[in-house]
């Protein structure tokens, strides 16, 4: 019997290795069971513990179950769980911070406070395709065990609907609302590409004549040849970055094509006073500025800065009033900070000031808007030595001003002033152990994440190692908080290896905004997943057409023996 048993569970555990392969593992992870519990009723809803953290998204499916049988082991007596058996199903409509909303669909006996909920888990979910596919659903009834296949002749009613035409596997709950769609290509799916709980504003391709929306969707046809997208399974497959070109148009979602190399920042601004915007993404030793025209990311102009210099940001703000922004590079050579400005003059990009010894970043201050702030460097135990100090520019020159009073362990590259209601003067930060943390003007601790944000690549040692002075921890430059449209603050979080402390990699990314509630910092939304490093972002009319949009440089491919990094610009376009 003991013989029997082991083989059987052996068998069990092979299947996964088999047959589960012959579905993408993203969509094993959209319909992934999680366990949680009724909160309590609100209005014609339930609130549920279980949030985005869990995999959960708006329209997903969440079954209320309760214990049934005992299953006993026949010899040993041993109780070795319940027969769970459904009772009613939810239907997910918000999703917040540590808990969502669900509507009920139906149910024996209405919801009570404490009653179990699975997500996905026994739902009556019937297939349709055309012409038909049998493999294909055998293969979604093993990889997907957790549902409850109806047959073709079956009297019950179903709330989750696959249905296979024209190559697209979509996945519909009873509502009609669409929650999944998958790509059939050459017999397999692949590219799933989820609905997100932030949903952006599709580029239009009609309206007024002229308008330059309609140009910027010319690049959606040819996205695909000029990323890449179908050579290789690893370079992208979440949402946000999207292999299928009408999944992209839908999802309101613009990328460049192919840029060569490793990113470190990107600034959008009127660099050559023409009225419109460029974008400036900053390389290691580059600069490359760029204008959106008609969909394409036209190159303006190339600038290779001077010899054995490492760019570790870039920022761009008119601080002279003269109608152009000036770009400033934090920048460091040989373990000095080199730091320097670019300006369009005569015609052309110049460097005007280089070997600024400090560190550079624009950051929003109450009372005062946008203004550019810099920060000295010091040993290898105090990096950033001494207060931050607002950077004045006189003719061409930079002068220190007004020292900022901030909190102990508050540098100038990660926090954001007056994050609290009616101007409640709350500093998010982002500390360099990667978790963003609340605090007051007086540097009382209000609050703390339990999850990782910003994350970054970009390091600077600013002493040589030797004998003497044993380990030299690296300094690294946490990414930007900014103010959202709203007065949501906006995040990166990437995710990836953090173990080391001289090689950190990350592989995915988003864009989070959260609200101060007085308590804590609680999500508001979030961007789709992007299968890449999130090397930075900004908030700004990058397309020219009058609104502004969320700008990403990431960085999909990293650096190999043989071959370069890669990387691409993304803009989200924002809910109005």
């Amino acid at each position: 019997m003991k013989f029997i048993v082991k083989l059987t569970l052996g068998l069990f555990l092979l299947l996964p290795f088999t047959a589960v392969a012959e579905i993408p593992k993203e969509m094993e992870a959209d319909f992934s069971s999680a366990s949680g519990y009724i909160i309590m009723p609100i209005g014609d809803e339930y609130l549920v513990d279980l949030d985005a953290t869990a995999g959960l998204q708006e329209g997903d499916l969440l079954t209320l179950v309760m214990p049934g049988e005992k299953v006993v082991h026949p010899v040993t007596k041993e109780i070795l769980g319940t027969l769970d058996l459904p009772k009613g199903f939810l239907r997910v409509t918000r999703i917040k911070s540590g808990y969502s909303y669900a509507k009920l669909l139906y149910s024996d006996t209405p919801p009570a406070k404490g009653d179990r909920i699975k997500r996905f888990e026994q739902v009556p979910t019937t297939f349709t395709a055309t012409p038909a596919n049998e493999k294909l659903l055998a293969d979604l009834k093993t990889g997907l065990p957790q549902l409850d296949w109806l047959e073709n002749k079956s009297s019950a009613q179903p709330i989750l609907i696959f249905s296979l035409k024209n190559n697209n596997l979509t996945v519909k709950n009873s509502s009609g609302t669409t929650l999944r769609t998958y790509r059939m290509v050459d017999g397999q799916l692949i590219a799933p590409q989820p609905a997100t709980t932030y949903r952006p504003t599709v580029f239009t391709t009609t309206g007024e004549p002229g308008g330059k929306k309609k140009g910027l969707n010319k690049v959606v046809n040819n996205l695909i040849n000029s990323i890449g997208f179908g050579k290789s399974r690893d370079m992208v497959g979440g949402p946000g970055i999207i292999r299928n070109q009408q999944a992209l148009h839908n999802q309101g979602i613009w990328m460049s094509a192919n840029l060569q190399g490793s990113p470190v920042g990107i600034t959008v601004a009127d660099f050559d006073k023409d009225g419109r915007l460029e974008t400036a993404v900053a390389f290691e030793n580059q600069l490359i500025i760029s204008q959106i025209e008609q969909g394409d990311m036209v190159e303006e102009a190339r600038i290779d800065l001077p010899t054995g210099i490492s760019v570790l940001s870039i920022e761009s703000i008119d601080l002279d009033n003269t109608g152009g922004a000036e770009i400033y590079l934090t920048a460091a050579i040989d373990h000095k900070l080199k730091s320097l400005s670019i300006d369009y003059v005569g015609g052309d990009y110049q460097i005007i000031n280089k070997n600024l010894p400090w560190f550079l970043r624009i950051v929003e201050l109450p009372g005062k808007g946008k203004v550019l702030i810099g920060q000295r460097t010091g040993d290898n135990d105090r990096p950033f030595y001494g207060s931050p100090f607002q950077i004045l520019k006189k003719g061409e020159t930079l002068q220190e001003g007004d020292a900022l009073e901030l909190p102990l362990h508050v540098t100038l590259f990660s926090f954001l002033p007056g994050v609290g209601e009616n101007n409640q003067q709350v500093i998010a930060y982002l500390t360099q152990g990667d978790y963003l943390r609340a605090v007051s003007t007086a540097g009382n601790e209000l609050w703390e994440s339990e999850d990782y944000f910003g994350g970054t690549e970009s390091i600077y040692y600013n002493t040589v190692e030797n004998d003497k002075k044993g380990i030299v921890n690296p300094i690294y430059i946490q990414k930007r908080i900014l103010r959202g449209p709203s007065g949501e603050i906006l995040v990166a979080q990437n995710d990836g290896s953090r173990t080391l402390e001289r090689f950190r990699m990350f592989r995915d990314s988003r864009v989070i905004a959260l609200a101060w509630n007085g308590f804590a910092l609680q999500e508001s939304w979030r961007t789709s997943g992007l299968n890449g490093y999130l090397a930075d972002f900004t908030l700004a009319d990058a397309d020219n057409d009058g609104s502004d949009e969320l700008v990403m440089v990431v960085k999909f491919k990293h650096k190999t023996i043989l071959n370069p990094a890669r990387s691409t610009v993304v803009i989200y376009e924002l809910n109005e």
